[in-house]
């Protein structure tokens, strides 16, 4: 299981715009093979700073979601955006521990 943890600050004349691409992101993305979790937050001390927390079956999974042309178009768009701190860290975890 890869577990990934990413983020970005939108500019507040592109804040709005950022959570409609990333709420259609979410959506699409969950669709995909491998995709078990992927989910958008807004920090509530910083609006306009999202973190994105993904669970993907395999790296294989998130490197072909990675790699869809839409992806590269979001990427180029937060970019154009003057989003300059997007930030994508993944882990392989290990043996799964149900805590609750």
């Amino acid at each position: 299981m890869i577990l990934s943890h990413g983020t970005l600050t939108a500019p507040e004349a592109h804040a709005d715009a950022t959570r409609q691409m990333l709420r259609q992101i979410a959506q699409a993305t969950r669709q995909e093979t491998g995709c078990q979790l992927y989910l958008v937050s807004e920090n509530l001390e910083t609006p306009g700073h999202f973190v994105i927390t993904e669970q993907w079956a395999s790296m294989e999974d998130m490197q072909t979601h990675l790699a869809l042309p839409a992806v590269g178009e979001a990427i180029a768009a937060v970019h154009g955006m003057g989003i300059t701190d997007l930030t994508i860290t993944a882990w392989e975890a290990g043996t799964q521990t149900q805590i609750m």
